[in-house]
């Protein structure tokens, strides 16, 4: 197993650079340049949603990102001291929209704010959303060498 830790200033600027160094991991253990870039941009957003809305924009605060790798997952957690995520946030984020999407056949009518959410939920193998003592903890899951369709028949 390996992990690699990254703590970035809670400034918009950094999550591209935090974006790219995962893609890079990514694709060293195994994941295909679409499922790396999935990764990518799940990070990207979840990053983006904690300086956002967690801190409210506001720099100088802490976000630490850490992935951890075994042979058959890559794991990343999110952490960040801010606000907790609303109730009818984390249900989107574990459970999707799928209500809005059936009915409309639009995934353009999610609401905004719920957008990258519905990204995360679709493209990552599993996520977790907890909240210990005064932190905030998302995990992120994707499993290395298999494809999506056999990963959620598991």
């Amino acid at each position: 197993m390996s992990r690699v830790h990254f703590v970035i200033d809670s400034d918009l600027g950094e999550v591209a650079l935090v974006a790219m160094a995962v893609n890079t991991i990514c694709v060293h253990v195994g994941l295909g340049e679409v499922q790396a870039n999935e990764v990518e941009l799940c990070v990207a957003e979840a990053v983006t949603n904690a300086i956002r809305h967690a801190y409210h924009g506001n720099t100088g605060e802490t976000v630490s990102i850490a992935v951890t790798t075994d042979k058959d997952e890559l794991r990343i957690e999110i952490s960040e001291s801010g606000t907790p995520m609303g109730v009818e946030h984390v249900r989107r984020l574990l459970h999707g929209t799928k209500s809005i999407e059936a009915e409309t056949g639009d995934r353009m009518l999610l609401p905004e704010g719920g957008r990258g959410l519905q990204i995360i939920h679709d493209l990552m193998d599993e996520v977790a959303y907890t909240r210990k003592d005064s932190s905030n903890h998302l995990l992120l899951t994707k499993r290395i060498g298999q494809d999506r369709a056999s990963a959620a028949s598991q």
